[in-house]
């Protein structure tokens, strides 16, 4: 895995693994991230479960904030070890899962057009999904 290797070398990524404190804000910015997403999903898909679509677009604007944050603070951390990660089968399961979820997301941004069975779907796919993110990303810390 060469490019993993040469992304480790770069220097923010050398800067990174370095600092004593850069690296543990940067992880600390992931979990916000996730806390965000999660926090705001859970209750949207929930609500899509009930046919109660009245606060979706509202918590939809924290998911989207928490994704954002968690992508960016997770490519960082990504980019520190990058073939230790590469290596994970873990992580690989979190990357797959995560365009799972994702894609899942964009099939069905607009909750409203969708029959009800249809929106039952994607809110018990969601949760399945987001759920299994976050447990593959926890496990690769143990592997």
């Amino acid at each position: 895995m060469d490019w993993a290797a040469t992304l480790e070398a770069q220097p923010f990524a050398q800067a990174l693994r370095a600092s004593r404190w850069t690296y543990p804000v940067v992880n600390a910015g992931h979990i916000l991230g996730l806390a965000l997403l999660i926090g705001a999903v859970v209750p949207m898909d929930v609500r899509l479960l009930r046919g109660d679509l009245r606060a979706i677009r509202m918590l939809r604007v924290y998911a989207i904030g928490g994704l954002c944050l968690a992508l960016a603070c997770g490519s960082l951390l990504f980019a520190a070890q990058a073939s230790d990660y590469v290596a994970n089968s873990w992580f690989r399961w979190k990357i797959a899962l995560l365009v799972a979820a994702l894609v899942n997301a964009a099939l069905h941004l607009h909750p409203l057009a969708l029959s009800r069975p249809r929106q039952c779907a994607a809110a018990i796919l969601s949760l399945c999904l987001w759920i299994a993110v976050l447990l593959c990303g926890r496990m690769i810390a143990y592997s």
